[in-house]
C-alpha cells in the first residue's frame, strides 16, 4: 500500500474509533449492545434517545453497523481485545481483518447520503444528537478506510 493510502486508512480508522466511541458513550454501552442483540425486547425497551439517534427506527442494517462499532472498538486499532490469531476460528479472523471493508460497504450502500454530506462539508452537526453524529462519523470514516484498503498496489 502506498504511503498516502496507509496514512488515509490509519487516520480514517482513528476517526472511526472516535466516532464509534462517542456514539457508544452517548447512548450508553448497554443501550448500544442492546441495539445489536435485541432492540425489540419488550422487557427492556430502548431509551427514546437511542431510537431517535437511529432516525426513529432501528433496522437490520443499523444492528450490523453497530456491531461493527464494537468490532472496531474491541479490535487491534481500538482496545486490542480482538485480534487475529491461529487460535481463532477462521471466520473471526476474516471478520476482524476485513472489518473496514465490510462496514465501509454497509456505509456506502445504506448511508451514502449522510457519508457524502460529511465528506463534502455540508453536514449540519448541530441538527443531530451526539450519538447520531458519532454514528455517521464512524460509518463515513469506515467507508474511507474500506476504500483505501481496496486500493492496494
Amino acid at each position: 500500500m502506498a504511503t498516502w493510502q496507509a496514512q488515509v486508512k490509519n487516520i480514517s480508522i482513528a476517526l472511526a474509533i472516535v466516532g464509534g466511541l462517542w456514539m457508544a458513550l452517548s447512548l450508553g454501552i448497554g443501550e448500544a449492545a442492546q441495539v445489536v442483540l435485541d432492540p425489540n425486547d419488550a422487557s427492556n425497551p430502548l431509551d427514546a434517545n437511542t431510537t431517535a439517534a437511529y432516525g426513529g427506527d432501528i433496522d437490520f442494517i443499523d444492528r450490523i453497523a453497530t456491531a461493527g462499532v464494537f468490532v472496531v472498538l474491541l479490535g487491534s486499532a481500538g482496545f486490542g481485545l480482538l485480534t487475529t490469531s491461529t487460535g481463532n476460528p477462521p471466520f473471526l479472523n476474516t471478520l476482524i481483518r476485513y472489518t473496514p471493508v465490510i462496514v465501509g460497504l454497509i456505509a456506502f450502500t445504506a448511508f451514502s447520503t449522510e457519508a457524502f454530506e460529511l465528506i463534502s462539508g455540508d453536514r449540519d452537526w448541530g441538527a443531530y444528537s451526539d450519538a447520531t453524529n458519532g454514528y455517521i462519523l464512524f460509518l463515513t470514516s469506515m467507508m474511507v478506510a474500506g476504500l483505501t484498503s481496496l486500493l492496494k498496489k
